[in-house]
């Protein structure tokens, strides 16, 4: 069985969850960066910022992405079935 993902139609759909969710990705890793530069871990300058604000950016991003995966590919396969 065969199923076709409309992901422009989804990404329309959830247009707003997706801004939402790369705010709190953005929000997220500048905390955690403030956090780790005030305890002196990291010192406040890009070759040492830059590398941890990507990577907590990436983890928290990845994560929403791989739900909002999961979620589309449901939401597919419910359509889908209702067709049938």
């Amino acid at each position: 069985m065969s199923t076709t993902i409309d992901v422009e139609k989804f990404v329309k759909d959830h247009q707003q969850e997706i801004e939402h969710l790369v705010n709190i990705a953005l929000n997220r890793a500048g905390d955690i960066v403030n956090k780790r530069v005030s305890t002196g871990e990291v010192k406040p300058n890009l070759q040492e910022v830059l590398p941890l604000m990507l990577y907590e950016i990436l983890i928290t991003h990845t994560t929403s992405t791989l739900r909002l995966a999961a979620e589309m590919m449901e939401e597919s396969l419910r359509n889908n079935n209702k067709d049938n």
